[in-house]
């Protein structure tokens, strides 16, 4: 059985090809777990995905388990596209499959949505839906043909710069022309069509549906129903933005029949482009290489660098980056005036948000014999494991950092566990768990 002991920051793991420190968890799933890492020949910022299955698995759904995940490294490192993320190894660690991919900067479009609290605008959605026609109609026209299959909105990435990735390709896989069905139905519940539920095989126009669907949930703020076609008005009911036009394509992308969908991703980026009061501009992908496994070799002369005053250093890593950029490019600290920050709060009860100012914000549980009423207050919404006095998250300097300041059961920032009275530095996203309460720590 595969261990279940996350991987602590600062250890070294060994690649075939380099060495990578780990630095945060970034999350995890049901199959696998996602580290922010620094590769240590160039000390560039990656992303270490290994697999790490929650719960026992018999050793047949085993060898399936890892035979996907090698299955998407190896999609993915055959792939060129600026929309997908670069693989530069795979490798086994501690008898455990390891790719180290791109890391990608930013939040899923299931962030962008709840940060919204609203619908979009017509013409931001339909913006990511072009983004994501592309990238589908690339995959696509492969040689065997790639289905990605669980097209959603927490599987696509949105960077600082709007450009959107496909972050997950755990159950893609190549279309075999003269099969009546796939081998393994999958996909989310909403988004996938009905020929994915394991009733036939899924083609480009599966992942048409499911684009339908991811364009529905942004303009609706609400998730698609499963095996449900929109009906006439029902979106526009909800979202003014958008018109007659734009919501009978939808309509065409979720058709229960895949005969009535659109027959191509480029049939349907048309589609959206005639529904823009505007043309369209895509943003500029940064440029890259296809294996960047390792540095490019230096020239013998360096290449003229803007004037000093023109780039903006990070105090924390001292990467020189682009006098408008907001956050450092290499380890995401804040530039120039600090932006406002907050916290997402989700127990089973609720969900809230709360900005974060100068003074340290308490986290615990009311005592009114004490006179004692934290901040954030959780004594509603745990079963007594917060202490009164839990943790408190404060501004030092240019950061927020949270620190444990004695409790009983602890608390977890990214699933480790923290040094009671440490204080630790919050970067964008972090998850700090305290009983059964999650906290997610942005900047707005």
């Amino acid at each position: 059985m595969i261990s279940q002991d996350l991987l602590a920051p600062g250890v070294l793991v060994r690649g075939a090809s380099d060495r990578y420190t780990i630095l945060n968890l970034i999350g995890r799933g049901g199959m696998g777990v996602v580290y922010r890492v620094r590769r240590a020949s160039d000390g560039t910022i990656w992303a270490l995905k290994e697999m790490r299955p929650q719960g026992e698995l018999s050793g047949e759904e085993l060898i399936e388990a890892r035979q996907l995940f090698e299955r998407e490294a190896q999609l993915l490192q055959a792939l060129n596209h600026p929309s997908l993320p670069i693989v530069a190894e795979l490798f086994t660690n501690d008898g455990r499959p390891t790719m180290v991919m791109e890391f990608v900067p930013g939040q899923t479009l299931e962030h962008r949505i709840r940060d919204a609290n609203a619908p979009l605008l017509k013409s931001d959605a339909i913006g990511y839906g072009i983004q994501l026609c592309r990238v589908l109609h690339y995959l696509h026209t492969q040689n065997p043909p790639i289905i990605y299959r669980d097209l959603k909105p927490s599987n696509v990435m949105l960077t600082p710069d709007g450009l959107l990735k496909l972050i997950d390709f755990g159950v893609a896989r190549t279309h075999k022309r003269g099969k009546s069905k796939d081998t393994v139905a999958m996909g989310s519940a909403g988004y996938a069509p009905p020929e994915q539920y394991g009733k036939g095989q899924t083609d480009a126009r599966s992942d048409i549906y499911a684009l339908g669907a991811t364009l529905l949930h942004l303009l609706t703020n609400l998730p698609p129903v499963p095996l449900q076609t929109p009906q006439p008005e029902s979106i526009r009911r909800l979202n003014p933005s958008v018109d007659s036009r734009t919501e009978a394509l939808l309509i065409r992308a979720m058709d229960l029949n895949r005969e009535l969908r659109f027959t191509s991703c480029a049939e349907f980026e048309q589609a959206l482009m005639a529904c823009l009061d505007t043309p369209y501009v895509a943003p500029s992908p940064p440029r890259r290489s296809q294996q960047p496994v390792a540095p490019p070799p230096q020239p013998a002369t360096p290449p003229p660098q803007p004037p000093a005053a023109q780039l903006t250093p990070c105090h924390s890593c001292g990467r020189l980056n682009k006098a408008q950029a907001r956050f450092c490019a290499t380890c995401g600290t804040p530039l120039g005036n600090l932006p406002a920050a907050k916290i997402m709060l989700r127990s089973a009860h609720r969900s809230w948000e709360l900005r974060l100012g100068q003074t340290p914000m308490r986290i615990g549980r009311r005592d009114p014999r004490q006179n004692h009423y934290p901040e954030v207050d959780l004594a509603e919404h745990d079963r007594g494991i917060a202490s009164r006095h839990h943790a408190t998250i404060q501004r030092d300097g240019d950061f927020y950092t949270v620190t444990d300041v004695g409790s009983t059961n602890g608390t977890l920032v990214n699933g480790l566990p923290l040094t009671p009275r440490t204080p630790h530095r919050l970067r964008q996203g972090d998850q700090i768990t305290i009983g059964e309460v999650e906290i997610e720590f942005r900047w707005s």
